[in-house]
């Protein structure tokens, strides 16, 4: 990856965004990453760069918000993702970037639709079960595309109502499954040396635009926190529909 000013600029900002994003909304940093990244970079090396940011956004929330932690919400969806992760990994090396695309763009108009207009008529319960399915297609999801967040938003979001606890709670299952998915991108041979420079540009960009989100995080409710998880699931479903379609070309 040759690494020019003009692109370490956008690389920066566009870290910075996501970061932004995710740390108000509980996700959203790999969907507008993955979004924007492929147009500068391979699809796999932007997957492994947004993987490896992610996982110091999702630290440092944990570690900053650890009094509203409520961990024993994430030991079944993590087991589940752990496993499912390393099949998504694999079978990303197969797919082209066209078809994940289209995959990834229909499923997140779905659930979008089902949490704005169905999920008020569905309670899930939380429990084991329906915290493993959850987990289970996160992780897949989160190994394909880097973008694993939606399924466990919409658990979540039915099962908890303060926003704290939520943002946090999201986020050590995100660290837990993150380090998962690095691992098995560095084992089929994704992370090179040559990404160090643009991973310590993504990793500072990172840290302030999450510092700030979680000042703005403080001051908002659960209503607005899912408003904005429901408008970027479907702007980022639009953009990977149209690119599935090819109307949008990446790398």
């Amino acid at each position: 990856m040759v690494l020019t000013l003009k692109l370490g600029i956008i690389l920066a900002l566009i870290t910075f965004v996501s970061a932004l994003v995710q740390s108000t909304s509980g996700f959203g940093f790999g969907i507008l990453s993955m979004a924007i990244l492929p147009f500068f970079f391979p699809y796999r090396k932007c997957t492994v760069i947004v993987v490896a940011t992610v996982l110091i956004l999702q630290l440092y929330t944990i570690i900053s918000m650890r009094k509203h932690l409520k961990w024993k919400m994430v030991l079944y969806p993590s087991v589940a993702s752990l496993i499912c992760g390393f099949i998504g990994v694999h079978m990303m090396v197969r797919l082209s970037s066209r078809t994940m695309g289209f995959i990834l763009g229909f499923f997140m108009w779905v659930l979008a639709l089902y949490l704005i207009f169905g999920a008020k008529y569905v309670h899930l319960k939380r429990n084991p079960l329906v915290g493993s399915v959850a987990g289970a297609l996160g992780g897949f999801m989160d190994g394909m595309f880097a973008i694993g967040g939606p399924p466990m938003v919409a658990y979540f979001d039915s099962v908890m109502d303060d926003p704290l606890e939520y943002q946090v709670t999201l986020q050590l299952y995100f660290a837990i499954t993150t380090v998962n998915v690095l691992i098995n991108n560095i084992a089929c041979g994704n992370f090179t040396a040559q990404m160090t420079g643009p991973l310590c540009i993504t990793i500072v960009a990172c840290v302030i635009g999450t510092t700030i989100g979680m000042r703005i995080m403080h001051h908002v409710s659960m209503k607005f926190v899912r408003r904005m998880a429901y408008i970027v699931m479907l702007a980022a479903g639009t953009y990977h529909l149209l690119q599935g379609f090819g109307i949008i070309t990446i790398h």
